[in-house]
C-alpha cells in the first residue's frame, strides 16, 4: 500500500463512498450525481488579516461539482466586532489547494497568502504555487491569484519567512515527490518586492513532505524543520526529522537528522517551547500510513541548546478523530497543549461521526486527554487562535459542505470549550 499524505483522508472517505456504490452495481456509466457537489476541506487559519484588531477565519477546500469539474475555494470570513462576522468572501484558487501560509510578501503592511496546489494535469491545471496579495486599498480583500514561477511536482506544505538574511520574507515549499532530495526555496527579490529569484534546492537526505519554521537555536534567524522520506520497503516509508539551521548571510547548514519513524504520516509538525525554558522544542503528531503502526504525539525537548531529547510519546491509538491537529496553549497557562479533530465511519459508509479531542500537556513532554467533543458535521481540519479577543485560544474546525465552526474557550473554566457555533 502506498503512503497517503494525511490530508487526503477526507478525499479518500468520499472516494470510498463512490467505490461502495460501484461495488453494488453503480459506476461504469451509471449515475453518480448523488455524490456531488462534494466538498473536501484542506486547511484553516485564524489571523487578523484586515488589521481591525479582530481575528478572522480563512478556510481552504476543493469543491467537486462533478468528476471532471473541481475547483479550489478560498473563503475569508472577516470579524467586524466580537463574534460578528461579515458575509464570507470566496476566491477560486487552483484545483486542489492543499495548504496555505500568511505573510507580508510585498511589504505594504498587509499580510498576503501563499497556497500550494499539489493536484492537476500538466496541461490545463498544473501543480502550482499561488500568491494572493491583499488589496491594500480594501483591507481584508485579496487580488486575483498569481501563479508563481516555481516548478514543483507535488507541493504539500509551505512556510513564509526570511531565509536569506535580508529581512525580506521568502517561500519554502515541501515537495515530497521531487526527483532531487530536498525542498524548494524561493528567495524574494528585495529590490522588487513580490517578485522572486530563480528557485533553489535545499539539499536534504530525503524528500520533504512537511515543514515548520522557527528560530530553533535562538540566534535571531529563522530555521526549518522537515519530516523527510528516507527509504521505503514495500511502499512503507521510513522518515526522519531534519533541522536546517540558518547561518549568517542566509547560508543554510546541512540538515541535522533525528527521530526516525516508520509507517507514519505527520499530522502536525510544530516548533514551540513546550517547557518554557526559553529553548524551542519540536512537537509532532503522527497518523499510521499502514496498518500496525501507532498513532501518537511525540515531543523532542531541547536542553541544552542544540541538544534534543529522545521522543517522548503520547499514544493516540484509542482516539477517534485524527485528521488534523494543532499545538496551542489551550488552558491559558502559557504552555502549548494539543488538540486533534477528524471523522470516522461507523457501520455503513454513510454513518459518520466526528470528534474534536483536547489534550493538556503534563509538563514532562507528554499530553493527557481532557475532552472528546462530538461535532455536528464530519470535520477534518482545525486551527487555534484567540477568536473573540479574551486572551484565551479558541478552536476553529472546518468540515462537511465547507462549514466552519468555532468552539470558544470558557473564560471561567480554562481548558474547557463551549458548544460549537457555525460561522456564516
Amino acid at each position: 500500500m502506498k503512503t497517503i499524505p494525511p490530508r487526503h483522508f477526507a478525499f479518500l472517505f468520499a472516494a470510498s463512498l463512490l467505490a461502495f456504490v460501484t461495488g453494488c452495481g453503480g459506476g461504469g456509466g451509471e449515475d453518480d450525481s448523488w455524490l456531488y457537489p462534494l466538498w473536501v476541506p484542506t486547511d484553516v487559519l485564524v489571523a487578523d488579516i484586515d488589521g481591525n484588531g479582530q481575528a478572522d477565519v480563512i478556510t481552504l477546500a476543493q469543491l467537486a461539482s462533478s468528476y471532471d469539474d473541481r475547483k479550489g475555494h478560498l473563503v475569508v470570513r472577516l470579524q467586524t466586532s466580537s463574534d460578528v462576522f461579515a458575509p464570507a468572501q470566496t476566491y477560486l484558487v487552483g484545483v486542489y489547494p492543499w495548504k496555505m501560509a500568511l505573510g507580508d510578501i510585498d511589504g505594504d503592511g498587509a499580510v498576503d497568502l501563499v497556497i500550494v496546489d499539489p493536484v492537476g494535469s500538466t496541461s490545463t491545471a498544473p501543480k502550482s504555487i499561488w500568491m494572493l496579495r491583499q488589496d491594500i486599498g480594501n483591507r481584508g480583500q485579496f487580488l486575483a491569484p498569481e501563479r508563481l514561477a516555481i516548478d514543483t511536482i507535488a507541493p504539500y506544505d509551505v512556510v513564509i519567512g526570511d531565509m536569506s538574511g535580508d529581512d525580506v520574507p521568502d517561500i519554502v515549499v515541501a515537495d515530497s515527490l521531487s526527483p532531487l532530495k530536498g525542498a524548494i526555496l524561493a528567495v524574494q527579490d528585495a529590490d522588487n518586492r513580490g517578485a522572486f529569484l530563480p528557485q533553489t534546492l535545499i539539499a536534504l537526505p530525503g524528500n520533504s513532505g512537511t515543514v515548520a519554521m522557527g528560530d530553533v537555536n535562538g540566534d535571531g534567524r529563522s530555521d526549518l524543520a522537515f519530516r523527510m522520506g528516507i527509504s521505503s520497503v514495500n511502499y512503507v516509508w521510513t522518515k526522519a526529522l531534519g533541522i536546517v539551521y540558518q547561518q549568517p548571510g542566509g547560508v543554510l547548514a546541512p540538515a541535522v537528522t533525528m527521530s526516525t519513524v516508520t509507517g507514519l504520516n505527520t499530522m502536525v509538525l510544530a516548533i514551540s517551547d513546550y517547557d518554557n525554558n526559553g529553548l524551542l522544542d519540536v512537537v509532532e503528531a503522527f497518523n499510521p500510513a499502514e496498518e500496525g503502526y501507532p498513532a501518537k504525539v511525540s515531543t523532542l525537548l531541547q536542553d541544552p541548546l542544540d541538544t534534543f531529547s529522545s521522543p517522548l510519546d503520547t499514544s493516540l491509538e484509542t482516539v477517534n478523530g485524527r485528521n488534523d491537529g494543532v499545538v496551542e496553549d489551550l488552558n491559558g497557562d502559557g504552555l502549548p497543549d494539543f488538540a486533534c479533530v477528524g471523522f470516522y465511519p461507523v457501520g455503513s459508509p454513510s454513518t459518520v461521526y466526528s470528534t474534536l479531542n483536547v489534550f493538556m500537556q503534563d509538563g514532562g513532554g507528554r499530553f493527557g486527554q481532557t475532552a472528546a467533543i462530538a461535532l455536528p458535521v464530519a470535520t477534518s481540519q482545525m486551527a487555534g487562535g484567540d477568536v473573540n479577543g479574551d486572551g484565551l485560544n479558541d478552536l476553529v474546525a472546518l468540515g462537511g459542505d465547507n462549514k466552519a465552526m468555532v468552539l470558544y474557550q470558557s473564560n471561567t473554566v480554562h481548558g474547557t470549550f463551549l458548544a460549537p457555533q457555525f460561522l456564516n
